[in-house]
């Protein structure tokens, strides 16, 4: 029965993550928003929803290792896994100077994330450094889409289609914030059951199942041939989860959230090695090799094996 909640947690994440992104998207051309704007902000949050909301879940619930473990695990998962096997599939040429401040931004932010971890609490005034980084991100992406599109992109509305949309709007948030609490209340008694730290659950599965929308996307990128779709992708995903679901976390909760030792010092540190790794050649060259996809992903596999055999000891 666990399981079962566990998975439908799952599906009713992803799903209604689709229904609430596309009826919001619809929504706001009806009301005349650019699609410039919609793409640069609430597609870029897409991909992310299922993160967010799980690691608010955890939060409220008071399990902020669960809310960090999704938090980082979810970049680790990001780069390691998908960014590692797509690269190793396809690599990518890409545009160096488009991707150069985006790039500094998120290594930027994995830093600024990496040092508030040091004292063990992440409070407010962690969040207000990593919030702007965001902010900051959003606004080049509205500003890269506005070039050549300042004009104002209105569709024809539909009534009857905008009330179903508006369900959906709601529907879909509702599935979401259900998924989630499925998700978190199932992971934790799994952890249990298996005598299982709830940090390796959240870094590892519960990280794994909220990426799920990225890895999707991805391998249609992969299927396309349009390799650059998805760094751009990978990198968009993991600046909203460094700079804002810990931020969001605590603003909710009104509460700091406690570090556990393994999250400062393995998680992390991992976690910008692989970022690391996977985005220099990018920087300085402007193309990444399936070998640089290929080391990411074994560097995963064995950041894995370590923490889930208890190879790891403070």
């Amino acid at each position: 029965m666990i399981y079962m909640s566990f998975f439908v947690g799952l599906l009713l994440i992803c799903r209604g993550g689709d229904w609430f992104v596309d009826a919001a998207s619809f929504i706001a051309r009806a009301f005349g928003i650019p699609k410039y704007i919609i793409g640069a902000t609430i597609v870029s949050f897409a991909t992310t929803m299922p993160e967010i909301l799980v690691s608010v879940a955890a939060a409220l619930k008071g399990s902020s290792v669960m809310a960090m473990g999704n938090a980082v695990g979810s970049v680790s998962a990001n780069t390691g896994i998908i960014l590692g096997v797509s690269l190793f599939c396809l690599p990518a040429v890409i545009q160096r100077k488009e991707y150069l401040t985006k790039n500094i931004l998120y290594i930027g932010s994995l830093i600024l994330l990496f040092i508030a971890f040091r004292d063990r609490i992440f409070d407010a005034g962690d969040s207000v450094f990593l919030l702007l980084g965001g902010v900051l991100f959003l606004i080049m992406n509205v500003k890269n889409a506005m070039t050549g599109r300042l004009e104002k992109e209105a569709v024809p509305v539909d009534k009857k289609e905008l009330r179903r949309r508006i369900f959906f709007f709601f529907f879909g948030a509702a599935c979401v914030v259900t998924g989630s609490e499925l998700l978190i209340d199932s992971a934790c008694v799994l952890a249990r059951q298996f005598h299982i730290s709830e940090e390796i659950i959240s870094v590892t599965i519960l990280a794994m199942g909220t990426s799920l929308p990225e890895f999707v996307t991805t391998i249609t990128a992969i299927v396309k041939k349009e390799s650059s779709l998805s760094v751009g992708n990978i990198v968009g995903a993991n600046v909203i989860d460094t700079a804002f679901i810990l931020p969001i976390c605590t603003l909710i909760t009104g509460e700091s959230l406690s570090v556990a030792p393994q999250m400062a010092q393995i998680d992390m540190p991992v976690c910008i090695l692989l970022s690391v790794i996977a985005l220099t050649p990018m920087m300085v060259r402007g193309r990444i090799r399936r070998i640089d996809g290929a080391a990411v992903f074994v560097i995963y596999l064995i950041y894995f094996f370590i923490i889930t055999t208890g190879q790891w000891s403070l």
